[in-house]
């Protein structure tokens, strides 16, 4: 083969890659800016959407039956409905590691659980948390188990324990969950630190060991930070700490918008991702991005399921409400 047709075919490989690799490119960039692209694969199919019209059509001639309710109540209950069609469900954990418990075996436990539901044509931002203790079914044990040891059970975030939590999580609310987000608590400190700090109005002296955290407002550190997340010694114990968890995700959300940080998402997860582990691709964490970033926090509502504690063999444990979140789930998810 003579040089000058060797040439010509190197020559059109490249051009060849690219081409491809442009387009790749401007679908990533295309789905960054269109959510509905980023998911387009979790989202209501024609025949979801059928079914979904139907199930619409049969709630009005209900709620019309129900003459006590008032006009406007039935209104705001069938937009509600008729608005969840493009939701995608995330899991938020926050798994509890480290060297001490890693050379006894303990594991990782995950204990925050949060679904945040995210629904991509009205911008509008559900949070459920479920306490750790919440006894239910758990993937890898027969019995059931506190919904925090599936990460356990599963290996931790390198194995099968985001895929048992979801799991998990799944078979106690009975709903689908598309992507999850288990974040290192320890990596809470790092994320903290870089934005500056966040400013939380604490609501009582903590400690966390030998670290003390006083009442009062105040702009917190990462270390600071862990002591405000993971303290729960007070009467309502693990629902306090639930509450403050709450309260210092808004925190962080609207310290990360105000400084213009959510361009940043994208980078600090790429430091961080020895920390941070999910199944979300990049251009989709962009795209979420993006779209937060015309949300108010004061917008996004936050539930918690509740229950009964119980004791099996001396260990507590927490029997969830069933109706309490039924409700929930029906009303908002």
């Amino acid at each position: 083969m003579n040089k000058k047709k060797t040439l010509c075919i190197i020559m059109i490989c490249t051009a060849s890659i690219l081409l491809i690799a442009g387009i790749i490119g401007f679908q990533k960039i295309s789905n960054l800016t269109n959510p509905h692209k980023a998911f387009e694969k979790d989202l209501k199919k024609p025949e979801d959407l059928y079914n979904h019209e139907r199930k619409y059509a049969q709630r009005q001639i209900e709620l019309e039956e129900q003459k006590e309710q008032g006009e406007e109540q039935q209104k705001e209950k069938l937009e509600e409905l008729s608005f969840n069609k493009n939701v995608i469900n995330l899991l938020l954990l926050g798994v509890d590691s480290s060297e001490e418990r890693e050379s006894r075996k303990k594991g990782y436990r995950s204990d925050s659980i949060i679904v945040v539901s995210v629904n991509i044509d009205t911008t509008k931002v559900k949070m459920l948390s479920i306490p750790r203790d919440s006894y239910t079914d758990i993937p890898g044990n027969k019995n059931k188990d506190k919904i925090n040891h599936a990460m356990a059970f599963g290996g931790g975030p390198k194995k099968k324990g985001n895929q048992y939590a979801v799991e998990a999580v799944e078979g106690l609310l009975g709903i689908d969950v598309h992507y999850y987000i288990t974040v290192d608590m320890d990596s809470v400190k790092s994320i903290v630190d870089t934005i500056g700090g966040v400013t939380i109005d604490v609501e009582r002296d903590m400690d966390l060991g030998e670290e003390v955290l006083k009442k009062g407002e105040q702009k917190l550190n990462g270390d600071q930070a862990l002591i405000y997340i993971r303290n729960r010694d007070v009467p309502a114990g693990d629902f306090a700490r639930i509450s403050q968890q709450h309260k210092f995700m808004m925190a962080l959300f609207n310290q990360i918008k105000e400084n213009g940080k959510l361009s940043d998402v994208i980078p600090l997860y790429l430091k961080m991702k020895d920390k941070i582990f999910t199944d979300l691709k990049l251009d989709q964490i962009g795209a979420l991005a993006l779209l937060l970033k015309a949300l108010d926090s004061d917008t996004i509502e936050t539930f918690t399921l509740k229950g009964k504690g119980i004791k099996i063999n001396g260990i507590y444990y927490l029997d969830i409400d069933r109706a309490h979140m039924e409700s929930i789930i029906n009303e908002h998810f």
